[in-house]
């Protein structure tokens, strides 16, 4: 025998002789149920015989009806009339002109009988078969060879006729129900014999369906060509749970490799429908589960060039880098998206920081400078020169003292992320604050916070933060004037403060850059300051996980606004 074929050993009691048995059982059975039924066409031929009977009787009738004047209609019928025949007779206009009740059966308990005196005065023979053997007839009667009335009969076999035919029929139908039932035990016995052990395999394949590649298959016992079946499905059980084990980890490592991918990976078609993606790459898909408009013409260039790169590619606000290559094994082609937006911003940001600090920096540097200069070149020894340009030293380093302060502060917020924030008490810090700068003569301050204010934040971030706002509405507010300070809740839980002021307002065109670093507004260049204090703010509400914000009109006054989240459940009190 050749290597690799196998040897396939002869069963004596196989599958194919399990469906031999069956079909002959099968047919033996349906050949019995056919000679029971066909022999049922004797009592049907026995009933349309008694029909046609009833038929030809009042035929017979209504032509007798015909040949005799109008007034021997009574005796005519009295002379046919017998058990189980009751006839009436009605008039061309269709009116009853013979007694209603016949043999004891009234006219209006006959089915359908208007409708035949109707269908015979149009010169049609009615027939019609009730339940129970009754039969229905309407004949027309003519006269002088035109309709003149119709006769409606109602026949009923005798009751020996019916006893006899029921009896046939009952017998017949017993013989068919019993085979039926028969032929059912059979074939459920022979089927279940058949199919029991390939419904355990069926199981068995419903769970390597569904992945479940750990138990072994039920069903492969015996010696037939079921056991073939079993032990073929059982080899590809094991084969499967390998290699389905191998692609897992394989998928599991892609997986993670690509979901922390900061970059969107994504495989699309070249009319945008996308086969796969990251989390990174949701922004780029639409609802309709196609890549942007932006993304398909460069899909369409890289499905011809093979490979396109883009560094500037826009897309509303924001600046992407896009590599797509195509992947001729998927007819299908691999993007790979880069936002660059926070990298630009951000180079910028640090190119603007540098300069801003570099320009702060020089003024004090070039005073300590020249009045160094100064006192070397002999101012030492007068004591008036000597004091002032020691003032102005002093002053110099002081400012360049907080402007590093300042600088430390912003770096440390850059540096540090949200979270390490808890419940607190708003009311008490914001009474805290208020109390912490003291207002400058001819301004009143007034104070609005209920109680419970309960939000997520840091207490000492919020303290400074309220600080520096208050402190600001204080410069910015010529006396007499109004500072209020309000916290409020909100109707999802959140805590909004705001600082009020009569001052002199913003501009328009500034209050988007109010909080950008360095910046102090085109009103504010004689003030005191680096221009640092609200982008730190902004820092640290950013670390509590809030929201900070300003809402003003030139002249009128500003309102700068603090958003803390909803307090998270706590174990420990609120302190």
């Amino acid at each position: 025998m050749a290597t690799g074929q196998r040897s396939v050993r002869r069963r004596p009691f196989g599958v194919r002789l399990y469906l031999a048995f069956a079909f002959a059982a099968v047919a033996l059975i349906t050949a019995g149920i056919a000679y029971l039924v066909v022999g049922d066409t004797g009592n049907q031929g026995a009933g349309q015989r008694l029909t046609e009977l009833a038929v030809g009787r009042t035929v017979g009738l209504a032509d007798a009806i015909g040949n005799r004047p109008p007034q021997q209609t009574e005796a005519t019928l009295s002379g046919v009339i017998e058990e189980g025949y009751s006839a009436w007779v009605f008039d061309d206009r269709g009116r009853l002109t013979t007694s209603p009740t016949a043999e004891g059966i009234n006219l209006l308990d006959v089915p359908n009988a208007r409708r035949a005196a109707q269908s015979s005065l149009i010169g049609s023979r009615y027939v019609d078969e009730l339940p129970g053997g009754a039969t229905v007839v309407g004949i027309p009667i003519f006269r002088e060879g035109r309709i003149a009335g119709a006769l409606v009969a109602r026949s009923v076999p005798a009751p020996e006729v019916r006893q006899a035919i029921e009896a046939g029929r009952g017998d017949r139908l017993a013989a068919v129900g019993i085979a039926v039932l028969v032929a059912l035990v059979v074939s459920f016995l022979i089927a279940s014999a058949i199919t029991s052990r390939i419904k355990r395999l069926a199981v068995s394949a419903a769970r390597l369906s569904e992945g479940d590649l750990d138990e072994p298959l039920e069903g492969t016992g015996g010696r037939d060509e079921i056991t073939d079946l079993g032990r073929a499905l059982e080899t590809m059980r094991g084969a499967l749970r390998r290699t389905f084990g191998a692609l897992r980890e394989e998928r599991d490592r892609l997986s993670a490799i690509l979901e922390a991918q900061s970059d969107a990976v994504m495989v699309a078609k070249t009319d945008g429908e996308v086969r796969f993606s990251n989390a990174s790459a949701r922004p780029l898909i639409g609802e309709d589960g196609r890549a942007i408009p932006q993304l398909i013409p460069w899909l369409r260039r890289a499905s011809r060039r093979a490979v396109v790169e883009n560094d500037a590619l826009r897309v509303g606000e924001r600046l992407y880098s896009l590599n797509a290559r195509r992947l001729p094994a998927e007819d299908a082609l691999l993007a790979v998206v880069r936002d660059r937006t926070e990298e630009i911003r951000r180079a910028a940001a640090e190119r603007e920081f540098v300069s801003n600090a570099a320009h702060e920096l020089r003024n004090p540097i070039a005073g300590i400078s020249g009045a160094v200069e100064v006192l070397r070149a002999g101012a030492k020894d007068d004591l008036d020169a000597r004091e002032h340009f020691l003032s102005r030293l002093s002053e110099d380093a002081e400012r360049i003292s907080r402007l590093t302060e300042s600088l430390l502060t912003l770096a440390r917020m850059e540096a540090v992320g949200a979270g390490g924030t808890e419940a607190l008490d708003v009311a008490l810090v914001v009474e805290e604050s208020t109390e912490a700068v003291a207002p400058p003569e001819g301004i009143e301050v007034e104070l609005e916070a209920g109680d419970d204010l309960v939000a997520q934040g840091d207490r000492a971030l919020l303290r400074q933060v309220l600080i520096g706002l208050i402190t600001n509405a204080f410069k910015n507010t010529p006396p007499p004037g109004e500072v209020r300070i309000r916290a409020r809740p909100e109707p999802d839980g959140a805590v909004r403060i705001e600082v009020v002021d009569t001052g002199t307002g913003i501009a328009s065109e500034e209050i988007g850059r109010i909080f950008e670093r360095f910046y102090r507004g085109s009103g504010s260049l004689q003030q005191e300051g680096f221009g640092l204090g609200l982008s730190i703010a902004r820092r640290m509400v950013d670390v509590m996980g809030g929201e900070i914000g300003v809402e003003s009109a030139e002249g009128e006054g500003s309102t700068f606004w603090v958003r803390l989240r909803a307090a998270q459940p706590a174990t420990t009190p609120v302190a």
